[in-house]
C-alpha cells in the first residue's frame, strides 16, 4: 500500500515538472486532458516553412572549414558564377573582417570572359583593398597557391578558378586541398567554368547559372520601369550531404552583402493601363488630300539584241 501511494506521488510530481515547462495551470495531475475535436489549432507563425538557404545544405556549417564547387556548364554563364562566387566569399567575410579575399584565376577563363573590372567590382559591393587578384601560368602553380592560402591563415577565403576538366586536377587534388581547408579552418571555393560533373571531394557542388532579375522597387511599392535590381542566380544543387532542394533562386543584396531569396519579376509592378471604352480615340478625318495617282501603264520595250 505504501509502495502504491510513494508511486503516485512520484507521478503526481512528474506531472507538476512538465506542465511548469510546457508552462500550463498546475492542476495536480487529477483532471483529464480535454480532448479536440472539430477545433484545430493555429499554426504558430515561427512554424511555417521558410525559404531555403545556402546554410542549410552543409551539416558542419557554413562556410568555416569547407570546400564548396561552383560549376558553370557553359562559358557564357561565367560572369554569373564568378559574381555568385564573389558574393559567397564577401558573406563569409564577417567572421574575419581584417582579411582579404584571394581570387586564384585561369589563363584560359581569362582569354575567354577577360579579367576582373574595378569599377564593376566596386559596384558590386567590394571595397578598395578587398580582393587580390593572381593568375599563374600553370594549374601546378594554381594549386600550390591555394595550399599555400589556406596554411598561412591569411585570406578570409580563396577561390580557385579552374577552366574545364583539366587532366592535372583531379580527385587526389581536389581531396588534398578539401582536407588543408577543413584542417585550417579555411574557406575554399572551387570554380568551375564550363566543366562537366565529376567526381570531388568538396562538401557541396552547386550548377550556377544567371536568372531573370526584377526591376528596381521604389518606396511606393512599384517598380521603376525600365531599371534593373539586384543579380539573381538560379543554383541547382548536385552534391549535397542533407536533402537539397531542387533548386534554388538567390539574389545579391551588395548593401548588406548576403544572398537573399530573389523577389519576383513582376512583384510590385504597376497594372496596365487600358482606356474604359477600347477603340479608336477620334474619328478618322474626311476632308483630306487624295492619294498618290496610281502608276502608268508599263511598256515592253523590245531587247536590243
Amino acid at each position: 500500500m505504501g509502495a502504491t501511494a510513494l508511486a503516485q506521488e512520484r507521478l503526481f510530481a512528474l506531472r507538476e515538472a512538465i506542465a511548469r515547462i510546457e508552462g500550463k495551470p498546475l492542476s495536480g495531475g487529477l483532471e483529464p486532458v480535454p480532448e479536440l475535436r472539430d477545433e484545430q489549432p493555429e499554426p504558430c507563425p515561427s512554424a511555417r516553412a521558410e525559404p531555403a538557404r545556402l546554410e542549410n545544405l552543409l551539416p558542419e556549417g557554413f562556410p568555416k572549414g569547407a570546400m564548396i564547387e561552383a560549376r558553370g556548364a557553359q562559358f557564357r554563364d561565367a560572369g554569373a558564377v564568378s559574381g555568385f562566387g564573389l558574393g559567397l566569399c564577401l558573406s563569409a567575410r564577417p567572421a574575419r573582417p581584417d582579411q582579404r579575399i584571394l581570387w586564384i584565376g585561369d589563363r584560359f577563363v581569362a582569354r575567354e570572359t577577360g579579367l576582373p573590372y574595378a569599377p564593376g567590382l566596386a559596384d558590386y559591393g567590394l571595397r578598395p583593398g578587398e580582393l587580390l587578384h593572381a593568375v599563374p601560368r600553370r594549374l601546378e602553380d594554381a594549386l600550390w597557391l591555394a595550399d599555400a592560402a589556406l596554411s598561412c591563415g591569411a585570406f578570409s577565403a580563396v577561390m580557385l578558378e579552374v577552366g574545364g576538366n583539366p587532366r592535372g586536377f583531379g580527385l587526389t587534388e581536389s581531396r588534398r586541398l578539401s582536407l588543408k581547408a577543413k584542417s585550417t579552418g579555411g574557406f575554399l571555393l572551387l570554380v568551375r567554368q564550363g566543366g562537366e560533373q565529376e567526381a570531388s571531394s568538396a562538401s557541396l557542388r552547386l550548377l550556377v547559372e544567371p536568372a531573370p532579375a526584377a526591376a528596381r522597387l521604389l518606396p511606393d511599392g512599384s517598380m521603376l520601369g525600365g531599371s534593373i535590381g539586384h543579380s539573381v542566380f538560379r543554383l541547382v544543387p548536385e552534391k549535397s550531404r542533407l536533402g537539397a532542394p531542387p533548386e534554388l533562386i538567390l539574389e545579391w543584396n551588395r548593401h548588406d552583402r548576403q544572398f537573399y531569396p530573389a523577389t519576383p519579376v513582376h512583384a510590385g509592378a504597376r497594372p496596365v493601363f487600358r482606356p474604359a471604352r477600347p477603340g479608336a480615340l477620334a474619328a478618322a478625318p474626311v476632308d483630306r488630300p487624295a492619294g498618290a495617282p496610281a502608276l502608268g501603264a508599263v511598256v515592253a520595250f523590245d531587247r536590243a539584241s
